[in-house]
């Protein structure tokens, strides 16, 4: 039998194997937010079943190293584990959304550059991995105010915590900032970010509902982010 664009089982056993510390590094990582509400040896079997997802749907040909691509779908698989399994107050969600949301994008810039290199185009180097590397940086921050958001329907002030009223000043301005510029997004665009963040969906789901690809969700979901950005940091 040829397995085309994938590998063959033999192959997924020894990639889920010799990556099976994945699973137990992201499983750490996470715990900490949730110790109160799940077992990390819980945490390692959602990871551990991420890991073998993501051996079915590895295609080397696309030229990430499977360790890349495991993680994602590894980190992703505990949070929707968890978001099954447990109910976890309005903030923890929120921390985990904006992490699994970061994955999905970091993924997305990560295929997207592999892409580039199959067709010759060089990695950025210089001034430009470092703009990179910023723009990067500035769309996580992005979408963890996004999750945030989420929390304000039910009557949580992020800013309150805040001890410097400036501070609180900024975020309120910064929030004010995001609803408006959410509310600019292309209609399909918002409902892919509506139930993303709202809604707790990861982008499969959330492609299924609006009748689009996984792939295709991620990409619509890497725009979004990138023009929520670029009002935002104007």
């Amino acid at each position: 039998m040829r397995y085309v664009g994938s590998v063959d089982p033999g192959e997924r056993a020894r990639l889920v194997e010799s990556h099976l510390e994945l699973a137990h590094k992201a499983a750490r990582m996470i715990f900490p937010r949730v110790r109160q509400y799940i077992e990390l040896e819980e945490l390692v079997a959602l990871g551990n079943t991420g890991l073998a997802e993501a051996a079915s749907r590895f295609d080397p040909s696309r030229g990430v190293p499977f360790g890349a691509f495991a993680w994602y779908r590894v980190q992703g698989a505990i949070v929707d584990g968890l978001r099954k399994a447990t109910t976890l107050p309005s903030r923890v969600w929120a921390q985990l959304v904006a992490l699994r949301a970061t994955s999905e994008y970091l993924e997305h810039r990560s295929e997207r550059d592999a892409g580039a290199a199959r067709t010759g185009v060089a990695p950025p180097s210089g001034a430009d991995a470092l703009a990179a590397a910023k723009s990067a940086l500035s769309a996580i921050r992005t979408m963890y105010m996004t999750s945030l958001e989420t929390l304000q329907e039910g009557g949580f002030d992020p800013a309150a915590e805040r001890v410097d009223p400036t501070d609180k000043i900024d975020t309120n301005r910064m929030s004010q900032r995001l609803r408006t510029a959410i509310s600019t997004l292309p209609e399909r665009e918002r409902a892919l970010m509506t139930k993303h963040y709202w809604e707790g969906k990861n982008l499969l789901e959330a492609g299924e509902e609006l009748g689009i690809s996984k792939s295709w969700a991620s990409r619509l979901h890497a725009q979004a982010v990138e023009r929520l950005r670029a009002i935002v940091d104007s």
